[in-house]
C-alpha cells in the first residue's frame, strides 16, 4: 500500500506550484511544516490557501501572517476562487512563454502546450477536495464531511493547460500523541465520533469561544455561558436534557456535539 509521504513525493516531484491548503480559524496549526521543507528543497513554489474563511469574524485585512503568498477562500461559498484561478492562469501562461523559449533556442518548429500542475496538499478535510471541485466548477474530486476520505491521488483539468493533483490527506510527525487528538480534533483532522477524550477537546473549545465570541455559545446552545467552560458544558447537557442515570450530565455525548457543532462550522469563534 502507497504511504502518505510516497505520494506527497511524488506530487512535490512532479507539480510545477503547490497549493497548502489551510484552515483559515487555525492558519498555523494546519501547516504541514514538513512538506514545506520539502518544497523548498526542491524549489517549488507554494501558494498558502486560507480556505473556510466565511467562518472568520475577523476582517481579512486585520489578520497578519509570517508567511506568503496567501490567498483567503470559501470553497463552500466560492469567494475568493476566482483570484486563486486568475493567480494559475497568469503562472500557466509564464510557463508556456518560458517553454516556447526554451525550445525555439533549441530551434524546434513544433511546439506543444506543456500544462502547468499544481498540487493540492494538507490535513485531511481542510476542503481540498471541496476547493478542486469549485475551481473546476463540477463535480470533478469526491468529498465528504467524514476525515480522510480521499484515499488517492488524481489529475483534474480545470481550465487550458491547468491540472490540479489531488491527494490523500498527510498528517506530520509528532512526538506527543495527547496534543495529536487534541489538535487533529480541533482543526478537523479527526472524526469527533473517534475521539478518545471528547470532554477535554470540548472545554477547549467553550474556553476559546468565552475568550473570542461568548455570544456564539448563547446563540447556538440557548445558555449563558461562565469562565468555567466545565460548568458552561453541564448546562449545555442539562439544557438538552443529555443526561445519564441520576440527572447528571452525559460529558461524552454533550462534548461531542459540541465538537460536532466546531467542526460543521456551527459555532463561530
Amino acid at each position: 500500500m502507497t504511504s502518505f509521504w510516497e505520494v506527497v513525493n511524488q506530487v512535490i516531484d512532479e507539480a510545477d506550484v503547490v497549493l497548502e491548503v489551510l484552515d483559515a480559524r487555525f492558519p498555523e496549526e494546519t501547516r504541514n511544516k514538513e512538506i514545506e521543507s520539502k518544497l523548498r528543497k526542491a524549489h517549488k513554489m507554494m501558494i498558502y490557501v486560507l480556505n473556510k474563511s466565511d467562518l472568520l469574524k475577523e476582517r481579512f485585512s486585520d489578520l497578519v501572517f509570517d508567511f506568503e503568498p496567501y490567498v483567503f477562500v470559501s470553497a463552500k461559498n466560492n469567494l475568493g476562487t476566482t483570484k486563486l484561478r486568475n493567480i494559475l492562469r497568469d503562472l500557466a501562461k509564464e510557463k508556456q512563454i518560458s517553454y516556447r523559449r526554451l525550445k525555439s533556442s533549441v530551434r524546434e518548429t513544433k511546439v506543444k502546450e506543456e500544462p502547468l500542475l499544481v498540487g493540492v496538499l494538507g490535513y485531511p478535510n481542510t476542503g481540498k477536495s471541496s476547493l478542486i471541485n469549485v475551481l473546476k466548477q463540477k463535480k470533478a474530486a469526491l468529498t465528504s464531511s467524514t476525515p480522510g476520505f480521499t484515499k488517492g491521488m488524481q489529475k483534474v483539468r480545470i481550465g487550458k493547460n491547468i491540472y490540479l493533483i489531488d491527494t490523500p490527506g498527510v498528517f506530520a510527525y509528532k512526538e506527543n500523541k495527547f496534543l495529536d487528538e487534541k489538535q487533529y480534533t480541533l482543526t478537523n483532522v479527526k472524526d469527533y465520533r473517534k475521539v478518545k477524550d471528547p470532554d477535554i477537546v470540548a472545554v477547549e473549545i467553550l474556553d476559546r469561544a468565552y475568550r473570542n465570541n461568548p455570544d456564539a455559545i448563547e446563540d447556538l446552545y440557548g445558555v449563558k455561558p461562565r469562565s468555567d467552560p466545565e460548568e458552561t458544558l453541564e448546562l449545555i447537557a442539562k439544557k438538552f436534557n443529555w443526561l445519564v442515570k441520576g440527572g447528571k450530565p452525559n460529558i461524552d455525548q454533550v462534548s461531542r456535539r459540541i465538537i460536532q457543532d466546531w467542526q460543521r462550522g456551527k459555532l463561530i469563534i
